[in-house]
């Protein structure tokens, strides 16, 4: 009550103020002291209601450590297959048995089928669970030239084809990245052209990109299918798009390997109706500054003059760059032209003949020309169980190489020939 009497005084002697002032002062200047008046009062209404539910909070504070929080219910979220395989693989006591087993009953992939798929179903579920890591280390770009020929070998039953490696002399040999990654990656992509193309050579080529820093930008060039380019080629990269095992898991997998390396696949259109898969890599050297990564250990193995005998101009092309490589003068023959004229291998001194062409007339000619000076002759194999069925072939070999040919190999091959005149 003694609250409400003295709010009562004030606002009547405001009143009166108001009353006096308004005869002497203009009637704008009395509005704004009204509005400042009115301000005033309301707050001293309202100061007791503030100081009230101040005391109750601090109340509750004091006895529950802090303030509590409403949380808004979340919404559900639809589960897919994805998810659930996604869930699978990151609980449970063995996550990746169950997560395999749901994709294999999903599926209705066959018990025989399953060994030849389980590594793909692995890669999917790590990939789908976040647990696959990029493990970088230094490693020798030829051995995952040699893992992914190795892994092609077992095609060979089914297929009957040819891998060409078309490696620039810009590629460094030691690199610093994932070696399995990369090694499934290319397994991937180059399997899947070997399966669906209708080509015998199936050409891989490699080159380093100049992008103006010190990171080592490869592109490899995989032609895929010539004259067969289809619009629903564009979803050559989703997952269990096929209706056969393995559903198409080998080039997601393989694109979704480049993405974890800073790179990328793409699948291309080039001259109309050509295709192919361009790979992108961004991988580092041990050390950038070099410039040029095979050095022969003496001048005796450079120099030579080279014929390389065979049929196939995209592999032929390819092993007279990788032997000009090391400073050679190379020709390039075919087996109809070798055979037209024999005489010119009196020109050489080292020659390479594809192993289906020694016939008793060039096993004669070689053995000719071995009894009157120095010349190396070697078979270019592209299956390392062949057998040459002409016994005295076996006499006049120095050497064999295999396809394909990396400069690796032939960098090993001229150490072998030439070895007995090095200067070590």
């Amino acid at each position: 009550m003694r609250f409400l009497f003295v709010l009562f005084a004030l606002l009547l002697s405001v009143q009166l103020y108001a009353q006096k002032t308004l005869q002497e002062i203009r009637v704008e200047e009395n509005i704004f002291i009204l509005k400042i008046v009115v301000f005033v009062v309301l707050f001293l209404i309202a100061m007791p209601f503030i100081l009230r539910i101040l005391r109750v909070k601090a109340s509750l504070q004091g006895e529950n450590g802090s303030f509590p929080v409403q949380h808004k219910p979340k919404k559900a979220k639809v589960s897919s297959k994805v998810d659930s395989v996604q869930k699978e693989a990151s609980t449970g006591d063995d996550p990746l048995d169950q997560a395999l087993e749901t994709l294999f009953n999903e599926h209705h992939v066959s018990p025989e089928e399953r060994e030849r798929c389980m590594p793909l179903y692995q890669g999917y579920i790590e990939l789908k669970s976040g647990k696959l890591e990029v493990k970088t280390g230094s490693f020798d770009f030829n051995t995952v030239l040699e893992a992914v020929t190795a892994k092609l070998h077992a095609l060979e039953e089914e297929r009957n084809f040819e891998v060409v490696f078309d490696i620039n002399a810009n590629v460094p040999a030691q690199l610093i990245g994932d070696a399995d990654r990369i090694t499934d990656m290319l397994f991937f992509v180059l399997q899947s052209v070997v399966l669906k193309s209708s080509s015998y050579v199936i050409e891989m080529r490699i080159k380093r990109l100049n992008l103006g820093d010190e990171s080592v930008h490869l592109e490899f060039h995989i032609p895929y299918a010539r004259h067969n380019y289809q619009e629903e080629n564009l979803d050559i990269f989703t997952p269990f798009i096929n209706e056969t095992p393995p559903f198409g898991l080998e080039l997601y997998l393989a694109r979704e390997y480049a993405r974890l390396m800073q790179g990328d696949i793409t699948f291309e259109l080039y001259n109309h109706n050509d295709s192919m898969f361009v790979i992108n890599l961004k991988l580092h050297m041990l050390n950038p500054s070099e410039m040029r990564y095979h050095r022969l250990p003496s001048k005796t193995m450079i120099e030579h003059s080279i014929l390389i005998v065979d049929d196939h101009k995209e592999s032929a092309l390819a092993e007279k760059n990788m032997f000009a490589y090391f400073k050679n003068e190379v020709d390039v023959l075919s087996s109809k032209e070798l055979f037209g004229a024999l005489e010119m291998l009196d020109d050489y001194d080292l020659v390479v003949i594809q192993e289906r062409y020694y016939s008793h007339n060039l096993v004669k000619k070689l053995q000719e020309i071995k009894s009157s000076r120095e010349i190396k002759v070697v078979s270019l194999n592209k299956n390392q169980e062949f057998r040459h069925t002409i016994e005295e072939t076996l006499d006049i070999l120095d050497a064999e190489i295999h396809k394909p040919v990396t400069i690796q190999k032939v960098y090993d091959l001229l150490v072998l020939l030439y070895q007995e005149k090095s200067e070590f």
